[in-house]
């Protein structure tokens, strides 16, 4: 579970940092990514209709997730403020 707390961080730092148009132009995809949406919903909605504890502790720990992610931001910000403040 660690592993996977430390990659998801570590790809919102590297995120940030990405250049805008570095993945290239827009693909226009031969299908209808919305209904594939729908779809994958119906399919996860009833697995977790048969699994509930599972699902609620993911959402669970989605929610952490979260709060641990604005939490980093919030540091992070503070120290970006901190440096341009420090540089002036």
């Amino acid at each position: 579970m660690m592993f996977f707390l430390r990659a998801a961080f570590w790809l919102a730092i590297v995120s940030v940092f990405v250049p805008q148009g570095f993945a290239g132009e827009a693909v226009s995809l031969p299908f209808d990514t919305s209904a594939a949406h729908v779809d994958a919903e119906v399919a996860v909605s009833d697995w977790c209709a048969d699994r509930e504890a599972i699902c609620e502790t993911g959402a669970e720990a989605v929610h952490f997730g979260g709060l641990i992610a604005q939490f980093a931001m919030t540091r992070i910000e503070a120290a970006i403020e901190d440096n341009q403040g420090d540089n002036s």
